[in-house]
């Protein structure tokens, strides 16, 4: 029979410059980089940031936002005033709150992205700053502007999304609805407005994880919405690019989304012989551009055939009180066991941060050692248990794919 572990505590918020967040490894803080760019110079503030103030560990986020690890809560609260200073955030609390806005990383520099991506999402921005009553969305809300090119139309998540439809028109996603194709300025409007009518809704559920939330927003700002097809991206999938991937463009992956100040020090001495910016992408990839060589991160992946770009995992419990086991250096080991194409997601509790989609292979930590799931999320049915890790490691290790697979079915 299937079982599922113990839900843990869902705090329904997230942390940000102004809210840091208490961890088991000390006080996290999240920098969330206008556009998701940084300039070199930003970088190395935040590297040496990171190890004068914080333990040097540094998470690249499926936001594309930076989280700086192990602070003092002393040290947390100074941490803003330091942010702003070096250009990356709002000394408006508010305004920063409400700008959960991720744009296509290779806007500006990959040729094949609509060229008024960084024109829409500067709009938006602007919006977002203006329109206050924003600040009562839930702290998970977020926004995107889509311009495609090589990284194609709909790999960015959000839960309301301007795609670009060409020509200078943008749609507007909202869950399962889209609007009809129209210039930045209007695109951009009923953006607002649906933003606006999610709050006037009691208990509106974010379309980003409830898609029907789309049409009853679309219904209460009176615009026609347009069901969304659900078409096979045919794309490379973009966790899996690294290297180069363009012309003067390299993308350098974090393994498990985990930098050290050291790695990104180096991101951004590289960045200096390039363009001078680092481009944070949510696939825990930092891109640079305009090199006239490959560069080379120790310890960051820079070759697509790497397996540890198919895996994902959270801090565990050496920097999560909620997690019930550890998860890092497991994730590391197992990924040698995967087959091609097979996903894994090692996750310290049910919730699943790190990973909230499905993966080939989910382990998830409980009380009584570790769960495996088969194509499954980290809430999903556990069909084999193990009493620690190292039973988990003996079993990927000992057992051929094809004996795993037919004992996830069990």
């Amino acid at each position: 029979m299937t079982q599922r572990f113990t839900p843990p505590e869902v705090k329904g918020w997230c942390p940000g410059l102004f809210a840091p967040m208490q961890a088991k490894d000390g006080w996290l803080v999240r920098v969330r980089p206008a556009f998701g760019q940084i300039t070199a110079a930003q970088a190395t503030f935040l590297a040496q940031i990171a190890e004068r103030e914080g333990n040097g560990l540094i998470c690249l986020t499926n936001r594309a936002s930076l989280q700086l690890r192990g602070f003092s809560h002393n040290n947390a609260l100074h941490f803003p005033e330091l942010a702003v200073l070096a250009g990356l955030g709002m000394a408006n609390p508010e305004q920063e709150k409400r700008l959960a806005l991720l744009e296509s990383p290779l806007a500006g520099a990959d040729p094949s992205c609509a060229s008024d991506t960084q024109e829409c999402a500067a709009a938006l921005r602007v919006a977002l700053c203006n329109a206050d009553i924003l600040s009562e969305l839930p702290d998970k809300f977020g926004f995107a502007v889509d311009g495609g090119g090589l990284f194609t139309v709909g790999l960015l998540k959000a839960d309301i999304t301007l795609q670009t439809s060409g020509a200078g028109l943008w749609s507007v996603v909202c869950g399962n609805q889209k609007s009809k194709a129209a210039p930045v300025q209007a695109a951009v409007e009923l953006t607002i407005k649906l933003a606006q009518a999610f709050i006037a809704i009691p208990k509106s559920k974010r379309p980003a994880r409830y898609p029907e939330t789309g049409k009853m927003l679309f219904q209460a700002v009176n615009q026609l919405g347009y069901p969304v097809e659900i078409a096979a991206v045919d794309a490379p999938d973009p966790a899996l690019l690294a290297g180069k991937i363009g012309l003067a463009l390299y993308a350098l992956n974090a393994p498990l989304g985990i930098l050290t100040s050291a790695m990104l020090r180096s991101c951004a001495n590289h960045a200096r012989n390039g363009d001078g910016i680092l481009r944070l992408t949510p696939w825990h990839s930092i891109i640079l551009h305009g090199m006239s060589y490959a560069p080379h991160v120790a310890d960051m992946v820079d070759t697509s055939t790497n397996p540890i770009l198919r895996v994902s995992a959270c801090m565990g419990n050496a920097g999560c009180a909620q997690a019930e086991g550890a998860t890092q250096a497991l994730a590391k080991t197992l990924a040698h066991s995967l087959r091609a194409g097979e996903s894994l997601h090692v996750s310290g509790c049910s919730k699943g941060c790190a990973h909230p989609e499905k993966a080939s292979w989910t382990v998830v930590a409980g009380q009584s050692g570790y769960g495996l799931i088969r194509n499954g999320t980290a809430s999903g049915p556990v069909m084999r248990f193990f009493p620690d890790d190292r039973a988990v490691e003996d079993y990927f290790i000992g057992t051929k794919p094809q004996e795993r697979i037919m004992n996830g079915r069990v």
